[in-house]
């Protein structure tokens, strides 16, 4: 066990001692805290979860640093050539494969908590106002709570398809060992994969149900139990998406087990 922490630990290592790594997070943590201070100076009045509720219209930075970072993870190793130097030491590639995803999944958390928990305090610090007492204090303090609770759990319902879209990201790389295809392929699936839900439109197709891209958009369930197109659900789209995510594991784990590095 201890083994396998220290090989998550020098993959950390060759994650964050690359300077975009940093440029990414920078650009993750100058939008957290500047998207409550823009919210401040147009409208002082719109509530300190208003304002984390539009910060989440930028959902995809985190999602799409992280992707950067699957997507060279293997891939990277193959065109360095370190990926030799890595497979002769005493750790065998199951081991290998799996502190490198740990790694990723790590990063994608730590940029969700970077791009959040600035921006928290800023809000609380710009948007601090005194609730009025009496039954119009407690509804306004209902409707906070209300909105407070929306925020995390749309928080929640973002981070776990920017957790399938890394895995995918990271079985591209496995598989074709290219960063710049799997970083492309990747994103051309989360940018058109709303256009092919139309045209494969789950109300009207039962197969458009499973398809990935129909179940990535979790956050469709928060104001309607059945979704968008009103013939799913939450715990179905958490299943599909656990198949999909677990199919793309065994991929990039079988692939990375037999292939070849001899050459």
């Amino acid at each position: 066990m201890f083994n396998f922490f220290q090989l998550v630990h020098n993959e950390n290592i060759k994650i964050y001692s690359r300077v975009r790594t940093w440029v990414m997070l920078g650009i993750v943590l100058l939008t957290s805290l500047l998207m409550p201070t823009l919210f401040y100076f147009i409208d002082s009045g719109v509530g300190m979860w208003s304002a984390l509720g539009a910060l989440q219209q930028f959902w995809f930075l985190p999602t799409v640093f992280g992707i950067a970072i699957a997507a060279d993870s293997v891939a990277s190793e193959f065109s360095r050539g370190t990926i030799k130097l890595l497979l002769i030491r005493p750790w065998n590639r199951m081991k290998i494969l799996l502190s490198k995803y740990v790694s990723t999944v790590l990063f994608l958390l730590a940029a969700y908590a970077l791009f959040i928990l600035p921006a928290l305090p800023l809000s609380a610090l710009l948007f601090q106002t005194a609730a009025p007492s009496g039954a119009v204090g407690e509804i306004l303090n209902s409707v906070a709570g209300n909105m407070a609770d929306e925020f995390w759990r749309s928080l929640l319902l973002r981070m776990i398809p920017g957790v399938v879209y890394i895995t995918i990201a990271f079985t591209f790389s496995s598989v074709f060992r290219s960063n710049s295809l799997a970083l492309s392929l990747t994103m051309v699936m989360m940018f058109v994969g709303g256009l092919i839900t139309l045209v494969v439109n789950p109300a009207k197709y039962e197969i458009g149900r499973y398809l990935l891209f129909a179940n990535l958009n979790l956050t469709q369930y928060l104001y309607s139990p059945t979704g968008e197109y009103g013939v799913m659900s939450l715990g179905f789209s958490l299943i599909v998406l656990a198949v999909y995510y677990v199919v793309f594991l065994v991929v990039s784990f079988w692939v990375f087990q037999k292939r070849d590095v001899a050459a």
